[in-house]
């Protein structure tokens, strides 16, 4: 999707609108969720739902509105896809609400086959203009949907801040496993990970999302916890580093780099804004290369993980294990995010890491 237009000079003030996108396959329990989201919010509080269906039978937002607590509004956008048939009426009803109702909140709900990258591309956008306060992105699945491998599935998984399993109470503990596996090998790890019965989120994962995005670098949440002998054993990058040392620096361009050292090994973490993106044959060649002969203060690292903008519209995953590098494309968005972690005992110099991620920087920034 494309930036919105300005906002009126009298609205560019305002404090921007919170709002969330609860996401997932048909019938994972969406609309569940949200009944249950308005039937708990403050009364006087009036929240408005963006509820995209296939047709304009209303029968979700029927279910949504026999809940709701107080001031409320379900807005229908039908068609498959808020970001492809439904574009215009999307975009039509959310200027409206940045530019005339004002609400306390907004949450999208997207239909269970419409992709949810164009809704964030278009939050986000929204975002960086000031109107709207992405706070989260809820990506949802049941346990009978956890095999599903669809583009738009996948894409639920990468493009949300937390994934939860719903109909927990229907649950086998083999459906349990499964689900923490996927979690496990997800990138960006998630600020949160759980399961949820009768559509009730936990407040604990509101604040985590919000605190991750808006206040500090995310740090994986559970709602049930591992045990330190399993976390321990696993050799990859934690996702929440809780023992050895760990440094936070502001770079150029507002990028972030927190470094660490754990059980012997060296690495970082980088943060680049999503206006800033990468030439991806520039990575690719160099990643692909003989490291130390870009910087004899380089070397192979144990494990790589990437998830950059190349493109206006196109991102990419990149990993490297054992040598091995493979890019494809990813749902994410909020930013550009790179993990390097080194072989135990190898020598460190974030220094020429930063060189390296600058040589392979495009020099023009895109618009958000």
């Amino acid at each position: 999707m494309t930036a919105p237009t300005p906002a009126a000079e009298s609205v560019a003030a305002v404090t921007p609108i919170p709002a969330w996108v609860i996401t997932g396959p048909l019938g994972c329990g969406k609309t569940t969720v949200i009944a249950r989201w308005l039937a708990e919010k403050p009364a006087d509080q009036n929240w408005v739902v963006l509820l995209n269906e296939y047709t304009d039978a209303g029968i979700d937002a029927l279910t949504v509105a026999a809940a709701a607590r107080g001031a409320y509004d379900v807005r229908l956008v039908p068609g498959g896809c808020l970001c492809c048939a439904g574009e215009a009426d999307f975009r039509r009803n959310l200027q409206d609400l940045i530019d005339r109702v004002r609400p306390a909140g907004i949450l999208v709900e997207p239909s269970g086959i419409g992709h949810p990258g164009g809704i964030v591309e278009e939050l986000l956008a929204h975002e960086a203009a000031g109107n709207i306060r992405l706070c989260g992105v809820i990506g949802l699945i049941d346990p009978a949907n956890l095999d599903r491998t669809d583009d738009t599935s996948v894409a639920v998984r990468e493009i949300c801040d937390a994934w939860v399993l719903t109909k927990a109470d229907l649950a086998s503990p083999e459906h349990l496993k499964k689900f923490r596996a996927i979690a496990d090998e997800l990138f960006p790890s998630k600020s949160w990970v759980g399961e949820i019965a009768q559509g009730v989120l936990p407040t604990a994962l509101r604040h985590t999302i919000e605190g991750a995005r808006f206040g500090r670098e995310p740090t994986v949440s559970v709602s049930r916890s591992r045990t330190h002998e399993a976390e321990r054993a696993h050799a990859h990058l934690p996702a929440n580093v809780d023992s050895g040392s760990e440094t936070r620096s502001i770079m150029q361009g507002s990028a972030e780099r927190r470094e660490f050292h754990h059980l012997d090994r060296h690495g970082a973490r980088w943060i680049f804004p999503r206006s800033m993106s990468f030439v991806e044959l520039r990575m690719l060649t160099l990643l692909s290369s003989d490291l130390s002969l870009f910087d004899p203060d380089l070397s192979r690292p144990e494990r790589l993980k990437a998830v950059i903008r190349v493109d206006e519209d196109a991102w990419l995953l990149v990993q490297m294990v054992d040598g091995r590098l493979s890019m494809q494309p990813s749902a994410w968005r909020r930013d550009n995010r790179i993990e390097v972690q080194l072989p135990p005992g190898l020598p460190w110099n974030v220094d020429a890491w930063d060189r390296l991620w600058a040589r392979c920087l495009r020099g023009s920034t895109i618009a958000s």
